[in-house]
């Protein structure tokens, strides 16, 4: 459309300043500018056109699932979060920063920060996310390096233990790709470790007719050895880790006429659920029963060691149901100070029970079986290996060394649902012969400075 710009032909307005049919005048075609058009009228009658609604905002995640026809909850009907829905206590961060076994987070925490300085002298980035090439690149290091002060070449378990400990430390949907180092290391273990001899170092098993040549060899009219001999009976016949031996408490320990009852609260391989109590039937090879008596009475004669008195008469009881079964002793035979425990306190550690181990079985001349150390872990190996020859099932003996659900069957004759003691004093190991041999008949008789250790006349 167009507009006319229209003036009069005289140049001057007319009397009444309008324009007339039949008159001539000048015009000038002015464009399409709708800025120059009349306005157009308004009805005020006709109804307004209505806004278009706004898009309805859902809520979808890669994890969502729908059945057909169903919508996406609504993005708004999701909860309006502050900052206290993220912020909690520093006595519950220090808890979320310390769970798990202390072990299993020095270890991880170790790991990671070998990582991640390795990163920053190669100049690649670790944190707060990392790439696959970078973790791969690290684990050929390791590969082609070995352990460091030439320590010998990394084992492929140990490589894959670190791998899970390295990938697990990023966000899900932010992990390096684990499978393709597993591969690496897979490659590595038949192509480089195998043929190159390496092999897992294992430990011996201290079966019964070497345990009882270690006994035999302890003096027990030491409070010393005769704390390392219940040790020893006890580790034996629970199949116990050295650390599980070390946890134990005073109350977990029942003394009975034909054995002893030992609760264990929970395991490497069960963390979580009820404890459980198991029978160790007393045998005349190793003498359960007075052992553990033996050392029970030293127990009860032992106070905690103050500024300066080792062992004050009026002293804090070393025998009270919440404290270690087994504890640290002096060369005299009293209770070592722990000041500076500051991780175990009164407990004894782990690997103080492997040294004590690997001494007694060094002083008795079976440091080696079969060409393996013997070490804590024997104590482990040896009663399953007993087991095993007096075929004992399968069953039975992983569930006596607490072997985790899927290496067991379904029946488990201790865990029982209601938590109390199974009264048939049941023990895989009475199948096991006295001594280790079938062939003997009788018993050898205690020398007589362990009958006198004992009390008996």
């Amino acid at each position: 459309m167009s507009a006319v710009a229209a003036t009069e032909a005289t140049g001057a307005d007319g009397a009444d300043g309008e324009i007339h049919d039949g008159e001539i005048h000048d015009a000038e075609i002015v464009g399409e500018d709708e800025r120059l058009l009349p306005a157009v009228p308004v009805d005020d009658a006709a109804p307004a056109t209505p806004p278009a609604p706004a898009p309805v905002p859902f809520h979808v995640t890669r994890h969502t699932v729908l059945a057909e026809g169903e919508l996406p909850p609504r993005s708004d009907g999701q909860p309006a979060f502050t900052a206290t829905d993220f912020t909690v206590p520093d006595r519950v961060k220090k808890r979320i920063a310390e769970r798990g076994a202390r072990n299993t987070r020095v270890n991880r925490d170790s790991t990671r920060t070998r990582f991640e300085q390795w990163c920053r002298e190669e100049g690649r980035v670790a944190r707060p996310t990392t790439t696959t090439a970078n973790v791969a690149a690290y684990f050929g290091h390791l590969m082609e390096t070995g352990k460091p002060d030439g320590g010998g070449r990394y084992s492929p378990d140990s490589l894959l233990a670190y791998c899970s400990r390295i990938v697990s430390w990023y966000p899900k949907g932010e992990r390096p790709d684990a499978s393709l180092v597993r591969e690496m290391i897979e490659d590595y273990r038949l192509e480089e470790f195998l043929p190159a001899g390496g092999e897992t170092e294992r430990s011996a098993g201290l079966t019964l007719k070497y345990l009882v040549q270690v006994l035999a060899g302890i003096d027990e009219t030491t409070r010393i050895g005769r704390r390392d001999a219940a040790v020893l009976v006890l580790q034996y016949g629970m199949l116990y880790r050295s650390v599980e031996v070390a946890n134990l408490l005073v109350k977990q320990v029942r003394v009975d006429a034909d054995g002893v009852w030992v609760w264990t609260a929970m395991s490497k391989t069960r963390r979580t659920g009820r404890g459980r109590w198991r029978f160790v039937r007393d045998r005349a090879d190793l003498r359960t029963v007075a052992r553990v008596r033996a050392w029970l009475a030293d127990l009860r004669e032992l106070r905690e060691p103050v500024a300066r008195d080792q062992n004050p008469v009026d002293g804090e009881p070393a025998y009270l149901p919440a404290k270690p079964l087994f504890r640290a002793l002096t060369t005299t035979g009293n209770l070592k100070r722990r000041q500076n425990a500051t991780v175990r306190g009164l407990f004894l550690t782990g690997r103080a029970v492997n040294e004590m181990v690997k001494a007694r079985a060094a002083a008795a001349g079976v440091a080696l079986v079969n060409g393996l150390k013997v070490t804590s872990h024997s104590l482990r190996a040896g009663p399953n290996t007993d087991m095993a020859e007096a075929l004992v099932p399968l069953s039975e003996r992983n569930t006596a060394g607490d072997w985790s659900a899927a290496s067991t069957l379904a029946d488990d004759v201790y865990n029982r649902p209601d938590g109390t003691i199974d009264t048939s004093k049941h023990d895989p190991l009475d199948a096991v012969p006295l001594w280790g041999r079938p062939e003997r008949e009788e018993t050898s008789p205690p020398t007589a400075d362990v009958l006198r250790a004992y009390g008996t006349p």
